[in-house]
C-alpha cells in the first residue's frame, strides 16, 4: 500500500498550500513567508510523488533533499531547474538562493507521513497524481514585460506629474515622470496608486476627458468644444495593437486600457494621461502631440501610427465555433442524445484547455482532458456507433461546419482591412452568420433525416 503515501493529509495539505501560495498568496502578499513556505511544501510533497516511481523512502526522500540543496545552493543546479521547468510548463526561472534550505526540515514532515499511513483507495491516487505533478512542475514563473501605461497625470504647482506602470518583473514599477516644458523629464518609482482628475481648470479655461474615448474637450465662457481628439475607429486599432497584460484568456479585458483617463494643466502646458497609448500633450505654442511611452520615459516615436490595421486573433475561437456547428448538424440528423452530450464535452474541454493553457495553473488543461475530453470522445464515439447514420450526414454536417467557422471569421478580416468601423461590429457579424448558417445547415439536416425516415 505504498500509493497511501501520497493521499496522507499531511501530503494533501501540502498540495493545497503550494497551489494556494503559488498562484494567490504570493501575487497578494510577496514576502519571506510566501516565498519560503512554496519551499516547505514542496519538500513535503516531492518525495511521495517520487516514491510512486522509485519505490524507496529513504532514496526518495534523500533524492529530494540532495536536489533541492543542489538547485538552491549552485547556479548550476538552478539553471538546470529552470531548463526542466521550462520544457514542462513553458517559460519559468528557478533562482539559486541558500536561504531556501532553511526549509530542509520540512522533509522530516514527509518522512513522518511515510512513517503514519493512513487507508487510501487507488482512486482518490488516480486523482491525486495529476494536480501533484502539475503543482510542482508549475511553481516558477519566469517574469513578464508589462506592458506600459499612463494611468494619470496631476498639476503640481508650475510642473505636471505623470503617473505611470509596467516594466520587466513578476510585478511592474509604478514610474512617476516630471516636467515643466513638456521636453524634460525627471523620473523616480512611486509605490502607490494614485486617481487622476477627469477635469481641471486653469483660470476660465477648464478642460475634462470624454471616458471611453481618446477626447478632451476646453470650456470657454461655458460652452465646451473638443480640443484633441482620435475617432473610435482608430483608438478601436489602437488597443488592439498594444501588447497585453501579464494575464490569460479567462480575463474579461485582457489589455491595457487605450482611453482618456485623467487630465491635467499648468499655465503653460495640458497634458492628458491615454493609457497604453501615452499622453497627449498641448505645447506652449497650443499644438498637440502623441508621446508614446517606454522604459526611457515619453517619445513621439513610441506612439504606434493612427494607420496601425486592425489586428484580430480570432482563429481558435472560429475554429471552435467551426466545431460546434459541425456537432450541432450532426446531432439534428442523427437525433442520438449521446452524440449531443458527448460532443459538447469534448469542444467544451478543449475551449476550456485552451482558455486556460497561458494559465500558471497548469493542472485545469490536464483536469479537462481527464474529465471531459476522453469521456467526451468515448461519448461521441459511442453515440454515433448507435446512430449509424448514412454517409452523406457526417459530409454536410463538415461542410456546415466549414461554412459556418468561413461566415464568422469574414467579419474580422473586414474590419482588419478597414471595411468595418469597429470590433464590435465586426464581432456582432460574426455571430450572427455564424447563427444564421448553423440553424439553417441543422434544419436541412434534421429534414433530411426525416425524409429517410418516412
Amino acid at each position: 500500500m505504498r500509493h497511501t503515501w501520497i493521499g496522507h493529509p499531511l501530503t494533501v495539505a501540502a498540495l493545497v498550500v503550494l497551489v494556494v501560495n503559488d498562484h494567490v498568496l504570493k501575487q497578494a502578499w510577496p514576502g519571506l513567508v510566501t516565498g519560503k513556505l512554496s519551499d516547505v511544501a514542496g519538500l513535503v510533497l516531492l518525495p511521495a510523488l517520487l516514491d510512486l516511481v522509485v519505490r524507496n523512502a529513504v532514496v526518495s526522500i534523500a533524492v529530494t533533499g540532495v536536489g533541492f540543496t543542489l538547485v538552491k545552493a549552485t547556479s548550476t543546479g538552478a539553471w538546470l531547474a529552470s531548463e526542466a521547468l521550462t520544457s514542462l510548463a513553458g517559460p519559468s526561472v528557478v533562482l539559486a538562493d541558500p536561504a531556501d534550505l532553511l526549509a530542509l526540515p520540512a522533509l522530516w514532515v514527509a518522512w513522518w507521513a511515510y512513517r503514519h499511513q493512513v487507508p487510501v483507495r487507488k482512486a482518490v491516487v488516480f486523482l491525486l497524481v495529476p494536480p501533484t505533478v502539475l503543482a510542482v512542475a508549475a511553481t516558477s514563473i519566469a517574469p513578464w514585460d508589462w506592458p506600459y501605461t499612463a494611468y494619470a497625470v496631476e498639476s503640481d504647482g508650475d510642473e505636471i506629474v505623470v503617473h505611470t506602470s509596467g516594466g520587466y518583473g513578476h510585478g511592474y514599477d509604478r514610474i512617476v515622470y516630471r516636467t515643466r516644458d513638456g521636453l524634460t523629464w525627471d523620473k523616480w518609482i512611486q509605490h502607490e496608486r494614485v486617481s487622476g482628475e477627469s477635469h481641471a481648470c486653469r483660470g476660465a479655461t477648464c478642460y475634462r476627458i470624454v471616458p471611453g474615448h481618446l477626447r478632451v474637450e476646453e470650456s470657454r465662457a461655458g460652452v465646451w468644444t473638443t480640443a484633441w481628439e482620435i475617432s473610435d475607429a482608430t483608438r478601436d486599432r489602437l488597443f488592439r495593437a498594444y501588447p497585453e497584460r501579464n494575464t490569460f484568456r479567462t480575463n474579461i479585458d485582457p489589455k491595457e486600457p487605450v482611453e482618456s483617463m485623467s487630465v491635467a494643466v499648468t499655465e503653460r502646458l495640458v497634458v492628458v494621461a491615454n493609457g497604453a497609448d501615452g499622453i497627449a500633450l498641448r505645447d506652449v505654442r497650443g499644438t498637440w502631440h502623441r508621446l508614446g511611452l517606454g522604459p526611457d520615459g515619453f517619445d513621439p516615436a513610441r506612439a504606434l501610427p493612427m494607420t496601425v490595421p486592425g489586428r484580430y486573433d480570432v482563429a481558435a475561437p472560429v475554429g471552435f465555433a467551426a466545431a460546434a456547428a459541425a456537432l450541432l448538424v450532426l446531432f439534428a440528423g442523427a437525433r442520438e442524445p449521446l452524440i449531443l452530450i458527448g460532443g459538447t464535452m469534448l469542444v467544451g474541454g478543449l475551449w476550456l484547455s485552451y482558455l486556460t493553457a497561458e494559465s500558471t495553473l497548469l493542472a485545469v488543461p490536464f483536469l479537462a482532458l481527464l474529465f471531459l475530453l476522453f469521456p467526451g470522445a468515448g461519448l461521441l464515439g459511442f453515440g454515433y456507433s448507435r446512430a449509424r447514420p448514412p454517409w452523406p450526414l457526417p459530409v454536410l454536417s463538415l461542410l456546415a461546419g466549414l461554412l459556418a467557422g468561413a461566415v464568422a471569421w469574414a467579419p474580422y478580416a473586414a474590419w482588419g482591412g478597414g471595411l468595418l468601423g469597429l470590433y464590435s461590429d465586426a464581432k456582432d457579424l460574426a455571430v450572427t452568420a455564424f447563427l444564421l448558417v448553423t440553424l439553417a445547415g441543422m434544419a436541412a439536416s434534421f429534414k433530411a433525416s426525416a425524409g429517410r425516415s418516412a
